[in-house]
């Protein structure tokens, strides 16, 4: 049986006025978890937590998505000038989903603000605004170049997933569209990939139930470099196997 796995998405508005709110996902992560052998299932955007929670026992595992910013009274602080557009509704059922998902001890992989909400939700923080917040020079993380072109380079961290998945390199260029970024690593995680400037645009967890992040976006590039397919094989196959 292939494993079914849930993805979040983002809450929008159509276009038409008086339309109803929906959800969108790009489709890079629903076909490249298809390609991978998975079966993905959009998650809606439920009202009641114990739908959520009941909805959450039916998957195999979760990807978490990009998207806008994360409120960031969910880590211990106020809004500064540079935090960019919130979705408390979003929060609310990422924070659900990702708690049930930690109960029963199934695989999770975050992307981009997926990245970032899971190291919130174990307990670390965030740059709101990495322009504004980051000592020293940066390298450009929201890139002016098409969406699948590797903009900057990141360096792997030996003996972990990611390297292996990685074929052992030590350095691989990346997209990258982001102004936030993880601060303080939460507890019983490990930074598996670091820009140049020292941003983290990695980690994953090395005990306990499958759980790899990336702060780059591998939906847009894995259709013209394979080897970022790879990320999508891991997470599928840890499904799998649970």
């Amino acid at each position: 049986m292939r494993p079914i796995i849930g993805v979040s998405g983002k809450l929008v508005n159509h276009p038409n006025p008086g339309s109803p709110i929906g959800c969108f996902l790009a489709a890079g992560y629903t076909n490249g978890l298809a390609e991978a052998g998975g079966i993905p299932f959009i998650i809606p955007y439920l009202e009641k937590e114990e739908d959520v929670r009941d909805l959450a026992h039916r998957l195999d595992g979760l990807l978490l998505s990009g998207g806008v910013d994360i409120t960031p009274t969910s880590f211990g602080e106020q809004p500064v000038p540079g935090l960019g557009e919130i979705c408390p509704e979003r929060d609310w059922i990422e924070a659900i989903l990702f708690d049930e998902m930690q109960k029963q001890g199934k695989p999770v992989f975050g992307i981009c603000r997926g990245m970032q909400v899971i190291n919130v939700y174990l307990g670390g923080t965030l740059y709101q605004d990495l322009d504004s917040q980051k000592d020293g020079e940066l390298v450009q993380h929201d890139q002016r170049a098409p969406h699948w072109y590797a903009a900057h380079h990141v360096t792997l961290t030996p003996d972990t997933t990611l390297h292996r998945l990685f074929e052992g390199r030590d350095r691989i260029g990346v997209n990258t569209f982001h102004h936030q970024a993880v601060r303080d690593l939460a507890p019983g995680l490990v930074a598996t990939a670091v820009a140049d400037d020292g941003v983290i645009e990695a980690y994953e967890r090395k005990e306990g139930p499958y759980l790899l992040a990336v702060q780059w976006h591998p939906e847009l590039m894995w259709h013209k470099d394979r080897s970022f397919l790879a990320l999508f094989r891991s997470f599928v196959e840890a499904c799998q196997q649970r």
